[in-house]
């Protein structure tokens, strides 16, 4: 046993048996998503591209997940983001079946030139927590993609948590004008093909104004890659 676990042991985020953040026996409450489906209409689409009929000038063309979103994860997730306990994000990576991440390797026959791009964080929160999740999620993905990690976006609005606000309106004003595209890159933005990285989507609204940020930039095709979806 190392000197770290005997100082700050570790104890499982749904059952808190000690020695692990996720016990084998909550392993198997984490419910693998088997059905991908538009994300405009919700129907059944296959490898979650948005159908041509949802597919309006800058919307997203497709979103793909792991996890359905249930209260484990959400633990998982909070504790990461909110209590900085990034060796939980690290014991999910390990336990993620191999078939689950197959799933995603359909993006290598979309594009041989796609870019991963983390949702930014504002600059007061990079500061607070230190880091980025959902850079920590690009890194991840990128083992099995091998595609660039981008910079092009970043957040210049200090948005509420969505979670927090009750309507579509709140919601959608939260976000409105979050995200700008640097401006040194717009040349290198004109005409790629981007993947969205984030942590959880649940209403979608982030990656729906992130994903149109981009594309009046410039950007071809713009796909939302996530851990979970609510």
């Amino acid at each position: 046993m190392f000197l770290k676990d005997l100082l700050f042991p570790k104890f499982c985020l749904g059952c808190g048996t000690l020695g692990t953040y996720i016990c084998p026996k909550c392993q198997r409450l984490l419910r693998y998503l088997n059905r991908d489906t538009c994300f405009y209409c919700k129907k059944a689409s296959l490898y979650g591209l948005t159908h041509p009929i949802c597919l309006k000038k800058f919307n997203v063309d497709g979103v793909v997940s792991i996890f359905y979103y249930n209260n484990l994860l959400k633990k998982i997730i909070k504790n990461v983001k909110y209590r900085l306990v990034t060796e939980a994000w690290k014991d999910l990576t390990r336990m993620i079946k191999p078939e689950s991440i197959g799933r995603i390797a359909f993006y290598k026959k979309l594009s041989r030139d796609l870019f991963l791009q983390p949702i930014p964080l504002f600059k007061t929160k990079i500061r607070e927590r230190g880091f980025n999740q959902a850079f920590l999620i690009a890194k991840f993905f990128q083992t099995f993609l091998e595609f660039s990690i981008s910079d092009f976006l970043v957040r210049v609005k200090e948005t509420f948590p969505q979670a927090e606000l009750k309507t579509k309106r709140d919601r959608y004003q939260n976000l409105r004008g979050a995200f700008k595209v640097r401006p040194e890159y717009r040349s290198a933005l004109a005409g790629s093909n981007i993947i969205l990285i984030d942590d959880v989507i649940t209403t979608g609204s982030t990656a729906k104004e992130a994903g149109k940020t981009l594309k009046k930039a410039g950007a071809n095709k713009v796909y939302v890659l996530a851990i979970a979806k609510g």
